[in-house]
């Protein structure tokens, strides 16, 4: 077997646990730490509006450093960050330790070993079947959004949000460690390897042939006209996500169903991730991303109706679909605008600019909820929010991808 799927595999068991915590699992905080500190809902959204802003000056150097050092490397003191993290969010005596704590050392551990490390990485090993690869290696995310929050819920009802974070702590360190030690490599080189697929099959990607400077990503239209859309919709889909939660037992649903949208949303988001991924390889990259949009908007606006547990369901498994569109054909886009040799550093450098996108949204969400009592407000403006960021995207550009073989 073609040494680059093992690769694939190393970098779906990160995004597993990274992505799978990081993303899937928060909303399963809020109500234990309100508790236990006596806070506002805004309060608690505070350690990931810190997470997110971290994230946005870490991301350029760590893209920087994805390009020149072993990502192997990198991305095995991502996840001891992120278990030391765990471990001491389990000891935190304040709100203030919790979001300091929680921010600082989750935005680090994505950053070395989350979903960009993971799109590098496997751009580099696959060329014509880079779609496929990517969206099999986005399916880490799905698979944690089903086993973190199960692990999550079983060990918050028998032991408490203290003890769940320890716990989670040693599942980074003694079974995702080494897994990700013996199965990631940087580059086909490194094993006397040749990429799948040969040469760069877009045209646009060939033709980036020296490493990229700073200038000359900030000056491509592909900067902005693929960082500004994305960050819109991830500031849309990431707020609602981490209230997911919070949001059912608004309605009077239980805490049990609020982790089951959860898992819905993760499992909607397999069949999703394996579409758009071959979509990727074979039809213009813009439509992969518009029909994403149009299912995370069309979900915002049923909940924004505040309806029964079966519709919300439904909505749930629009946005788990849309999960699948969003890393596969947002990593071949970055291919196509950058080339392999700057894909890292073009990558981190989108980052700030996903970033002051995102991070109002955790702070809007809690602060609409506190005023009104209810979601619907912030369904309803984040719902707009996704329609803008489809019609910014209209004048980009893009090569129409060589067909895989």
């Amino acid at each position: 077997m073609f040494f680059g799927w093992y690769v694939v595999a190393g970098s779906l068991m990160a995004q597993l646990l990274v992505v799978g915590f990081f993303t899937y699992s928060v909303s399963l905080l809020v109500g234990p730490v309100r508790a236990e500190f006596s806070v506002s809902l805004e309060q608690v959204m505070y350690s990931l509006t810190i997470g997110t802003f971290a994230g946005m000056l870490v991301a350029p150097i760590a893209g920087a450093m994805l390009d020149r050092y072993p990502v192997r490397w990198m991305m095995c003191g991502g996840v001891l960050l992120f278990a030391g993290g765990l471990w001491s969010l389990g000891q935190t005596t304040s709100i203030t330790q919790f979001v300091i704590i929680f921010g600082v050392t989750m935005a680090l551990a994505n950053a070395l070993s989350g979903s960009m490390a993971a799109s590098t990485i496997i751009s580099r090993w696959f060329t014509a079947s880079r779609g496929r690869a990517l969206g099999i290696s986005a399916i880490g995310t799905s698979l944690g959004g089903i086993i973190i929050p199960a692990l999550m819920t079983y060990w918050l009802a028998r032991s408490g949000w203290r003890i769940t974070m320890e716990n989670m702590s040693l599942l980074a360190l003694f079974l995702v460690l080494p897994f990700i030690f013996f199965t990631v490599r940087g580059r086909p080189s490194d094993v006397g390897l040749e990429p799948e697929g040969g040469a760069p099959a877009g045209d646009a990607e060939a033709r980036v042939d020296q490493v990229l400077g700073l200038k000359d990503i900030l000056r491509h239209q592909g900067y902005w006209l693929i960082g500004l859309p994305l960050g819109i919709l991830f500031c849309a889909y990431s707020a609602v996500l981490a209230n997911l939660t919070p949001y059912a037992t608004s309605l009077e649903h239980s805490a049990a169903q609020g982790s089951s949208l959860i898992m819905a949303l993760a499992i909607a988001s397999f069949a999703g991730k394996l579409a758009f991924g071959f979509m990727a390889d074979r039809v213009p990259l813009k439509i992969g991303l518009w029909s994403a949009m149009a299912l995370v908007t069309a979900a915002l606006l049923i909940l924004s109706a505040l309806p029964g547990y079966n519709t919300i369901l439904f909505a749930v498994v629009l946005m788990g679909l849309a999960t699948g569109g969003m890393l596969p054909v947002w990593g071949s886009m970055m291919a196509q605008c950058f080339g392999l040799l700057s894909y890292g550093k073009a990558m981190g450098l989108m980052g700030p600019l996903i970033t002051l996108s995102v991070m109002p949204g955790f702070t809007i969400i809690g602060r609409l909820y506190d005023s009104s009592g209810d979601y619907q407000t912030a369904m309803l403006v984040f719902a707009g929010m996704t329609i803008a960021a489809a019609l910014i995207m209209i004048p980009l550009r893009l090569v129409t991808p060589t067909r895989a073989a």
